[in-house]
């Protein structure tokens, strides 16, 4: 059977038809997004359609400090509730009473800790003398030398100058802080700015303590459940990108970790790196199921296709009826496994598989002999 996959023709800016993927089972066609590799639609690849397009800087609001201020802000691996915390904040959209009063739900704009100012965002976490001692009890009194009236400034400003852990202080310091406001307008509940501080420290020392916990836990049950599988089948590609063609390589490993055989296969109008990595993954189950593996773990280097193997809804994005193939081969072993390793442990594949594109040919070693294919591309002795 031919599989092809789909690409883009760079000499006339067209979609080839020769390249469109075709999974060997039937299934329904599906509307995709084209924005975002999943195929799902999400706001960020909107951003990002939108940070790419061919339109003046003044016509759209992404800017440059903009994307570096939110890329740091989503990196920083905080709980989410938090994120978007400061993500209100940085659109003004939280319910200061300076803009309860603008929406005409209280007549009252001034601080409700005592202060003679009005409370808008900079006044609750920069300026009221509660926020400012708690700022100084956290050795995080230079994030109030800022005198811009801007609270969006004075973000981007603190972001751009202090360090990834400095600036996780400074987002837990920002919720507790609002979090405290709102204990004492409501519950009339009273805290100092030492009191902020020491709860931002067990904050901090409380959520880290969780993910090294959710880290360890993960890690562990992977070990075990591994431990249990015997044999092993790494996989890895090459590609040309001049000629479209690639080059797949499996290697299949005992329980002692010798190496039992390995199969390399070459592929022709092929589209992407991505679409290399799929079919080098869909070539080690087919070669699973062919040596007759009941437990296996398929290893490869490529996060993006070991993700998808392991999801358990149809894939949207370009290598889904690759990803469709290999989601039914898996209900030919009584168990298997799709593990991501780095490219160092990976290193026999990648090697294998680079000579075979350069050789121009398959092959399939199963202990000591070596078979190539015919010229009707039909192995000697089949494996598959």
């Amino acid at each position: 059977m031919t599989v092809r996959y789909q690409g883009w023709n760079r000499r006339c800016g067209k979609t080839d038809v020769t390249m469109i993927p075709f999974a060997r089972t039937d299934c329904d066609d599906t509307k995709v997004w084209k924005g975002e590799p999943s195929g799902e639609f999400t706001v960020r690849s909107a951003y990002k359609l939108l940070q790419e397009a061919n339109l003046d800087s003044s016509n759209y609001l992404l800017q440059a400090d903009t994307k570096d201020f939110y890329r740091k802000l989503w990196n920083l691996q905080l709980p989410t509730k938090i994120l978007i915390f400061i993500w209100r904040i940085s659109w003004n959209y939280i319910p200061s009473l300076v803009n309860l009063r603008s929406k005409r739900v209280t007549t009252i704009a001034r601080c409700p800790r005592g202060c003679s100012a009005e409370e808008d965002s900079l006044h609750v976490f920069r300026q009221c003398p509660v926020s400012t001692d708690a700022w100084i009890s956290l050795n995080m009194a230079w994030v109030t030398e800022h005198t811009d009236q801007s609270a969006w400034t004075w973000l981007t400003w603190v972001f751009s100058r202090g360090t990834k852990q400095q600036i996780r202080i400074f987002c837990y310091a920002l919720w507790v802080i609002w979090n405290s406001r709102n204990q004492m307008l409501h519950e009339k509940k009273i805290s100092s700015g030492r009191d902020l501080a020491f709860k931002v420290q067990n904050f901090l020392i409380e959520l880290e303590g969780v993910r090294e916990r959710k880290l360890t836990t993960t890690a562990v049950r992977s070990e075990h459940r591994e431990e249990e599988l015997w044999e092993s089948i790494q996989f890895d590609a090459t590609f040309d990108i001049n000629n479209s063609i690639s080059a797949s390589r499996m290697v299949v490993r005992g329980q002692n970790g010798e190496i039992a055989a390995s199969k390399s296969t070459l592929h022709s109008n092929v589209s992407s790196p991505y679409v290399v990595e799929a079919l080098a993954c869909l070539e080690a189950t087919n070669l699973g199921i062919s040596m007759g593996l009941n437990s296996v773990t398929v290893m490869g280097d490529s996060k993006t296709i070991i993700k998808k193997c392991k999801m358990g809804v149809r894939d949207k994005s370009v290598l889904g009826a690759i990803i469709v193939d290999i989601q039914n081969n898996k209900t030919r072993f009584q168990r298997i496994v799709f593990r991501y390793i780095q490219r160092a442990e990976n290193v026999k594949a990648h090697d294998l598989a680079k000579e075979a594109l350069r050789k121009g040919e398959g092959s399939y070693l199963v202990e000591e002999t070596r078979e190539t294919l015919d010229a009707g591309g039909r192995w000697p002795r089949n494996p598959n």
